[in-house]
């Protein structure tokens, strides 16, 4: 009988070893991918959808492979919204789940050209702060845009419109990796050589990755023209594979740390990239696939360098998807990557081409574009996968904000929010779940530039109901 007790008491302290052990191996890892300036009519994931139960389905689209081979094995939105129909509030408002109007900006949805402090506040708790609080590790690559500080050689922020007084040898004193990211890559903000005047030097984490001052020249165009400070091997066409290979790379290195990890992949592709051949810089390939003059719409015709832009987006994801699916995990012996990661593709705003006033194609058939409070503004892409959780190409017609996604992935990851965070946020993961779930909770979007709402104005959506004030 003592015998037969010591049995069971080994195999009761057995078992809780191993469901302690096992625990933080079910949470999955997360790539979030989030386009720039792509509308839905960007992607023939959307052909042929409803944005509406009663609308017209969408005809032409632009071909994009990867994105509508994903679409079918996950779940497509036709109602998702980014919190802005700008860039750095949409950015702002993800990372801290709070409205992007609570942020220092007020009349516009963009960092203004020149210095700009810090849109976070070090007092504010961001999505990857509490994810890594939930033993993530982080890490970002592409555009950051919500505000950086360098440090101008006196430990104070460089504040110079040309970023002349900028020590390249010091570490920046506000980034991405004081913000809850163990890695970063990538720029500041934007890369037009008409408008933004931030050195052309990717970032590593803290530190400027090229720092011998004597060898940066003075580049620029326009009323720019030699006021914008480069390294000697710049080169406009080469962000998307450089951001590639990191991403490839952050994949491979952090799925060996025996913990589950956060990857916010934020290309520069397809904004603007004014510069002295064009308006878009485009690689000749990506990942060993041609991308320049390759684009094509679902009717056949060609498409210019933006659409050229987007297929590189296209490509660079079926790219990061690939290797979650080749990449063993450590962490589930016998299972791939892909098996416990949830992928999420979105946009940080509408289109930035059309008509500011009509309705286009490349938003789907909405109203506006880029910059503007009408649908076609801030109704972006959002499509996610998790195997045998979030499958089966379904369409989800739920209202749902980007601003949503830090409750939603802390109800993810069965985290308790503390009052002070996320304000704004809110869980949608029962509406992730439920398909047919409706949810009658008001959502909040910000900016319009122009007329006839002088630059400041939120709109506030419910069900089918939309106000500006």
């Amino acid at each position: 009988m003592v015998y037969y007790a010591k049995i069971s008491l080994i195999l009761s302290f057995t078992f809780c070893i191993s469901f302690l052990l096992a625990g933080p191996k079910t949470k999955p890892n997360i790539v979030l991918f989030m386009a720039d300036d792509m509308g839905i009519g960007d992607t023939s994931a959307y052909q042929y959808v409803s944005l509406m139960s009663s609308a017209k389905p969408i005809g032409k689209t632009l071909n994009t492979p990867n994105l509508e081979r994903f679409a079918k094995q996950g779940i497509l939105f036709t109602d998702a919204h980014a919190p802005a129909s700008m860039c750095s509030s949409t950015r702002y408002s993800l990372l801290t789940g709070r409205l992007a109007h609570r942020a220092y900006l007020k009349k516009q949805g963009w960092l203004p050209h020149g210095p700009n402090r810090p849109m976070i506040q070090r007092s504010l708790t961001t999505l990857p702060e509490m994810l890594q609080r939930n033993g993530y590790y982080t890490g970002a690559i592409g555009k950051y845009h919500v505000g950086m500080d360098f440090d101008d050689g006196e430990g104070q922020p460089a504040d110079e419109f040309d970023y002349k007084d900028v020590d390249f040898t010091k570490p920046l004193l506000d980034g991405p990796t004081d913000h809850g990211f163990d890695e970063f890559f990538g720029v500041p903000g934007n890369t037009e050589d008409s408008l933004d005047t931030e050195p052309r030097i990717y970032i590593r984490n803290d530190k400027w990755t090229f720092t011998d001052r004597s060898k940066m020249h003075w580049m620029g165009m326009k009323h720019r023209a030699g006021q914008i400070l480069s390294g000697p091997n710049w080169d406009l066409s080469q962000l998307g594979p450089d951001f590639l290979k990191e991403g490839l790379q952050f994949i491979q290195l952090a799925s060996q740390k025996q913990k589950p990890f956060f990857l916010y992949y934020v290309p520069t592709a397809n904004h603007f990239q004014r510069n002295q051949s064009g308006d878009y810089a485009v690689p000749k390939f990506l990942d060993g696939k041609p991308v320049k003059g390759t684009s094509r719409y679902t009717d056949g015709t060609k498409g210019t360098e933006r659409e050229d832009m987007v297929i590189e987006n296209d490509i660079a994801f079926g790219a990061l998807i690939r290797k979650l699916e080749e990449t063993n995990d450590p962490r589930n012996p016998g299972h791939k990557l892909i098996d416990n990661t949830l992928i999420i593709f979105t946009s940080d705003n509408g289109p930035n081409v059309g008509d500011n006033e009509g309705t286009n194609q490349e938003s789907g058939g909405l109203r506006g574009k880029k910059a503007k409070i009408w649908e076609g503004g801030h109704r972006v892409p959002f499509i996610l996968f998790r195997k045998q959780h979030f499958e089966g190409g379904t369409i989800n017609r739920s209202l749902f904000s980007l601003t949503d996604l830090f409750a939603t992935m802390a109800s993810l990851v069965s985290e308790e929010l503390k009052p002070t965070e996320a304000h704004d946020s809110l869980d949608s993961l029962a509406y992730w779940k439920n398909t047919e779930k409706k949810d009658n909770r008001p959502r909040y979007f910000f900016c319009h530039l122009g007329p006839p709402y002088e630059n400041d104005a939120i709109a506030i959506r419910k069900d089918s109901q939309k106000v500006i004030v």
